[in-house]
């Protein structure tokens, strides 16, 4: 195995509940025997890679066995020419990129923590970075998966070309599941040539409503920004931006570039103009090793590592600014935010110690988030709190759709229950 060390049930619990085993998969076919073995027993299963996103998801109703997907791992196949690639689920994001960099590739997906974000566990949890903006979701690169289902049979969704047959698209439904479905052995990407040149602005100010301005001017214009992400001064200091640059207001707005160097040079042009035009303060701009470091730090930062609390709102991207505003009222000074503000994903992260007082607010927000036609997530909290907040946010019919496929396809419950459904 390529793994020494299979790591202890305590290391692989999930919101306190301890696994009694820990089952180390390197191969499809042990995958498969498993799978089996769990249904014959009953044993109720956790697919983990590395483990970054457990915290995500109600608490388990039961949990029998970890079934660690670390070791299996690599490049299945890998075709430069069509832009296609196959990798096995326990693969980090960053050996992938190691991989497709060599032809001038990559996969443009940038979740926190890509040397131990495995592929696995990025398809499962449908987890995308800023960069999204530009890009798009997971779900838009993901050409076809391989998963074993909770009878220990193997199932092919899609392919390696683009457009496959006509139908229900089948990989999407993986995309987001948990691991409620079944365990994804293989994903079939399409990869990117890798951006010539990058580079990322920074745009300052102190009035949520002059950012509002700015932004809805640059969706009307011809930049094409890769990511722009709206952070108010709490979560700058908290992820240490201040190490990089002087902070020169209460928001800051980075707007991040990738393309060739004319179209990057007139993107950033177009951009401070702009931005000029919106009274907002046009403050430097990063290239080369400094801007990987500033992608970085604001990347990782929607992990909320050490956060006592993360709530992920999901909204209109013209609702952005007023959720920045009413959040803060709600969690005032202890309101970290960071925001896809193009995409309409907002996280608002608490570091300090919870008061008991949060779980009204949250539900306010939920409630506010509905109202503007967006919902929101308890994506960390003590497990203890999970009970009493609407981790899921507000269901909706396609949650009742997902339940009943859920009972179809695993009637007896032996994946990830209770964490979804």
């Amino acid at each position: 195995m390529g793994e020494k060390v299979v790591p202890t049930p305590e290391t692989m619990a999930v919101d306190g509940k301890i696994p009694k085993e820990v089952w180390a998969i390197e191969t499809e076919e042990q995958l498969i025997e498993a799978v089996r073995k769990a249904q014959e027993n009953s044993f109720a299963l956790i697919p983990l890679g590395n483990g970054t996103k457990r915290h995500i998801g109600s608490p388990p109703a039961r949990y029998d066995v970890s079934l660690w997907l670390r070791p299996m791992r690599g490049i299945v196949e890998y075709s430069p020419e069509d832009l296609v690639v196959i990798v096995r689920t326990g693969t980090t994001l960053t050996e992938l990129q190691q991989i497709l960099a060599e032809k001038g590739q990559f996969l443009p997906i940038d979740p926190p923590f890509p040397d131990i974000s495995t592929i696995g566990g990025i398809v499962a949890t449908a987890y995308t970075g800023p960069c999204r903006c530009l890009y798009g979701a997971v779900r838009e690169h993901l050409l076809g998966v391989k998963v074993v289902q909770p009878d220990g049979t193997v199932t092919r969704f899609g392919g390696k070309v683009v457009k496959n047959v006509a139908g229900y698209d089948m990989t999407k439904l993986y995309v987001g599941s948990f691991g409620t479905l079944g365990v994804i052995a293989e994903a079939i990407f399409k990869v990117r040539p890798l951006p010539e040149h990058k580079a990322t602005l920074l745009l300052w100010s102190d009035k949520l409503d002059a950012v509002e301005v700015f932004l809805n001017q640059l969706t009307l214009s011809d930049v094409a920004p890769s990511f722009a992400e709206l952070l108010n001064e709490a979560a700058m200091k908290q992820i240490g931006l201040q190490e990089l640059f002087t902070i020169e207001g209460q928001y800051c707005l980075l707007l991040g570039f990738d393309g060739f160097r004319e179209e990057v040079d007139w993107w950033l042009s177009e951009s401070r103009r702009i931005a000029s035009e919106a009274n907002l303060s046009v403050g430097q701009t990063f290239e080369g090793d400094l801007e990987s470091t500033v992608r970085a730090k604001m990347r990782d930062a929607h992990a909320g590592t050490g956060a006592n609390l993360v709530l992920k709102a999901i909204l209109p991207s013209s609702e952005v600014c007023s959720f920045v505003h009413q959040a803060q009222q709600a969690f005032g000074e202890m309101s970290n935010i960071i925001a896809h503000s193009l995409n309409g994903i907002l996280r608002l992260m608490v570091f300090e110690e919870l008061k008991g007082a949060e779980e009204e607010a949250v539900h306010d927000l939920l409630e506010k988030a509905v109202q503007k036609g967006g919902s929101l997530l308890v994506e960390k909290a003590p497990c203890e709190l999970k009970p009493n907040l609407p981790v899921w946010g507000k269901q909706n019919a396609s949650w009742t759709l997902m339940r009943q496929l859920k009972e179809t396809l695993d009637p007896n419950n032996i994946f990830s229950p209770g964490r979804m459904f």
